[in-house]
This record gives C-alpha cells, structure tokens and sequence, in this order.
C-alpha cells in the first residue's frame, strides 16, 4: 500500500512539474550566438535573453532580417542595466525585415529579450552588433 501511494505521489510531482512547462518548439532547428539568434520551426513558445556589455553613448543595431509566422506573437525588448525598458517591437503574424538603433546610455549591462509566443510555421533570423 505504502509503495503504490509512493507511486502516485512521484507520478503527480511529475505530472505538475511537466505541466508548468511553458517553453517548447517542434520541429524546430535553431542557433544561438553571441551575435545571432535564427532557427526554423513548425511551434515555438521560448523567451531567449542575451545580455549586451555596454559603455554610455554606444549603439545598439538589431537587424531584423527575415522573420516569418503565421499565427502567434514575437516581441523584443531591451532594458537597461537598472530594468528600465529602452526599447519594444512586437510582431503580429507575417513577414518582416526591419532595423533598429537603440541609444546604449548607460555603463553596464543591457538585456535584449525575444519572446516568441506560441508562434507557428515560422523561421526567423536576427542579428546585432554594438559600435
């Protein structure tokens, strides 16, 4: 009796765990660098920080080079080292080739977040680079 109630003890730990789980991607093939972030797949739900050294009055140029999703939502961030939002760019479903410069002016370390919310048949490939 005290096995099996072990058992489904384990099992239900288990089973809360798993559920919690929020990211995942299938069929998904995807390379992260220090200075690209590109993958390919059929669903994707993930968030993906870099953080980004930085010294007052740099530029910070995200470019957006191909991105593509038929339903879901994409978003960047970036905050600076004190957690104030420097900047936000959302993506609804489609096709999308952009760039960005955003005024680096603090000392320290930025955050540069990609959110991918549960987005599908998509591929994506962004790159940045610090002056």
């Amino acid at each position: 009796m005290r096995k099996s109630f072990a058992y489904l003890l384990l099992f239900l730990l288990c089973f809360s765990v798993l559920a919690g789980c929020t990211e995942y991607g299938t069929k998904a093939v995807e390379s992260i660098t220090d200075t690209e972030f590109k993958a390919t797949y059929e669903s994707y739900n993930k968030t993906v920080s870099k953080k980004i050294p930085s010294i007052p009055d740099s530029i910070l140029a995200i470019q957006v080079q191909e991105l593509q999703f038929k339903e879901g939502k994409v978003t960047i961030t970036v905050t600076d080292p004190k957690g104030k939002q420097a900047f936000e760019q959302v993506f609804e479903p489609g096709t999308h080739q952009d760039g960005y410069a955003i005024n680096l002016d603090q000392k320290g370390e930025y955050e540069m977040k990609f959110a991918f919310e549960h987005v599908k048949d998509g591929k994506h490939l962004i790159t940045w680079e610090t002056d």
